[in-house]
């Protein structure tokens, strides 16, 4: 008799909790009323609304994330043309400064028509201009202005006149003087 009480103990138990579970009360409210079925049901999920709101949030996140990267690329690509330019002009005014003369300078320099990186930075030729000389602390010195205007436009194939940038270069009248004119 003890033996069949252990085996069927098991058996009682589950039955026992499927009882517990069928006889649970019906879930109320404050004031003991029996909720409506479509309200049960609505705290289990989401609603309609609740999803589209979510979605609405997502894609303006998503759209504001593509235009700012769209941004991103063209002021690296205005910075990568600014730079171009800037060097060529740095380079021009230290060959000037060595004691070139502008023609040269000129000479020395990549052509924009063979240079695809210069073509496509630049919106004309750096001009090289002396402008006369200046004393500073009694040493006489030559002044040269290097401008160089940066393509803007965001097509490749056209250029557009976008900032000008304007180099001013010293150099002492003593380089000059030592080297015999070309």
């Amino acid at each position: 008799m003890k033996n069949l009480r252990t085996q069927s103990l098991p058996w009682f138990a589950m039955a026992g909790h499927c009882l517990q579970w069928f006889s649970k009360q019906p879930q109320t409210t404050a004031n003991h009323r029996r909720q409506p079925q479509t309200a049960r049901r609505a705290r289990g999920g989401y609603t309609l609304i609740e999803v589209l709101a979510a979605a609405a949030i997502v894609s303006v996140s998503a759209t504001a994330m593509v235009s700012l990267s769209a941004t991103l690329m063209l002021q690296e690509e205005m910075a990568l043309r600014i730079s171009v330019t800037r060097n060529y002009q740095e380079n021009a005014v230290r060959l000037w400064q060595l004691g070139l003369s502008t023609v040269q300078v000129n000479a020395l320099m990549p052509s924009l028509t063979q240079n695809a990186v210069l073509q496509q930075a630049m919106f004309a030729a750096p001009t090289l201009v002396e402008s006369g000389q200046t004393t500073v602390n009694g040493v006489v010195m030559e002044t040269l202005l290097c401008t160089a205007v940066v393509n803007s436009s965001q097509n490749p194939s056209t250029k557009s006149a976008g900032a000008s940038y304007t180099l001013t270069a010293y150099r002492p009248r003593l380089v000059t003087d030592l080297r015999a004119p070309p």
